[in-house]
């Protein structure tokens, strides 16, 4: 039965919103108006929240909103908006400026005056995007991403390497700002606040230190290439760089923590709901990744990072990637047992030598001012309009 009944709502739905925001267009246009989308409905964090943040911190009159699919902790001045709504249709209709880091779904129609910013969610990485491994992506993706692109006003790019790719990748020939990218402003603040905040928040001791493990998805949805020895990852640790360790275990937002089994301890700690990833980054030492882009800030700020992937080769087939690994920082482990061992033969003179290399190769922008960029374009584009 609920077979047959979630097509007939799923259609019925897309017909309520359509006729919704055809409706809501309309109404008259709020240029003073922001609505924020963190994966269509996630937690308040990355690049847009950095941005709101920057609005918050202007004290300005603007009204800003949140998509958010649960109840989370906004600061005040930001109102929730619960997405595929109607109330979100009439806010999306009639903002002056919209801030997201994925694509727009299916229905949205943009009007002339309205400001689309694409912060995009991922970064530098090594996984090639979008056009790039267009034929690892669905005809409907692909068809829906060039109808986004064509709506974007703005991209952001946290480097030249990836200013001068992402035209092509993204289906994309507006403006792209060179500023950096928000998320990526903490890393230039104290970093003691969010040291303190994050060991407070899984009750460990200042002293210790921390690794965090953060993969990203497949487009299948399965975690059984997160085999981490964890037990063995600590005694690496403790054996690499001394001191007591605990490892902070983060899995991408399109991966729920619920589908990878794991039991959590005092040393093993499920990081998955902790909001905000950017400020898991500032309290770790080390970070382990496969294809994500947060591995890729630590070569930027000097921290050690360490690749482990074991679908390495199938991903490379369907997919492929923007770098070598000799023009990596980082090294590269196909198994558990092999990130342990690289762990403990870590050469951190080396790291920091290859580390300067690869940011000479990118050119970052980064400065600690993007969100502050972002929130000028905003302003400006609205007092001309």
């Amino acid at each position: 039965m609920k077979k047959l009944i979630l097509p007939i709502y799923l259609s019925l739905h897309r017909i309520m919103m359509k006729i919704c925001w055809n409706l809501f267009v309309l109404f008259p246009l709020d240029r003073e108006k922001i609505v924020f989308s963190n994966f269509n409905g996630g937690g308040y964090g990355d690049n847009p929240k950095f941005i709101a943040q920057e609005f918050l911190r202007r004290d300005l009159s603007w009204k800003l909103y949140w998509v958010s699919a649960s109840d989370y902790d906004l600061p005040k001045g930001i109102l929730p908006v619960r997405p595929n709504t109607i109330a979100f249709a009439y806010h999306m209709a009639t903002a002056g400026t919209w801030v997201d880091d994925t694509r727009k779904l299916y229905y949205f129609k943009k009007r002339p005056g309205q400001y689309y910013i694409q912060t995009w969610h991922g970064g530098l990485g090594l996984k090639k995007v979008e056009k790039d491994c267009e034929s690892a992506l669905t005809p409907e993706y692909v068809a829906y991403a060039k109808i986004d692109s064509k709506n974007m006003d703005l991209l952001l790019a946290c480097c030249q390497w990836e200013y001068d790719s992402y035209r092509e990748a993204f289906w994309y020939d507006g403006p792209i700002l060179q500023k950096g990218i928000p998320k990526n402003d903490i890393y230039f603040e104290d970093p003691a606040p969010y040291q303190k905040k994050v060991h407070d928040h899984f009750s460990l001791t200042p002293e210790t230190k921390l690794a965090l493990y953060a993969p990203t998805y497949r487009d299948s949805r399965k975690t059984d290439m997160y085999n981490l020895d964890y037990e063995a990852l600590l005694r690496s640790l403790k054996k690499r760089f001394g001191g007591s360790w605990a490892v902070l275990v983060r899995m991408h937002p399109n991966v729920s923590y619920q589908d990878y089994p794991l039991t959590y301890t005092s040393e093993i700690l499920n990081a998955s709901p902790y909001e905000n990833m950017q400020e898991l980054l500032v309290a770790s030492q080390i970070i382990i990744s496969d294809y994500s882009g947060c591995a890729f800030d630590f070569p930027m700020i000097g921290k050690p990072g360490f690749l482990y992937a074991e679908d390495y080769e199938e991903m490379k087939r369907t997919k492929d990637y923007y770098f070598d690994l000799k023009d990596l920082p980082f090294t590269l482990a196909l198994t558990s047992q092999e990130l342990t061992a690289q762990i403990e033969v870590f050469d951190e003179s080396l790291y920091q030598e290859k580390c300067k290399a690869f940011n000479k190769m990118l050119n970052f922008y980064d400065t600690g001012h993007a969100s502050q960029a972002v929130a000028d374009l905003i302003i400006k584009y609205h007092q001309r309009s």
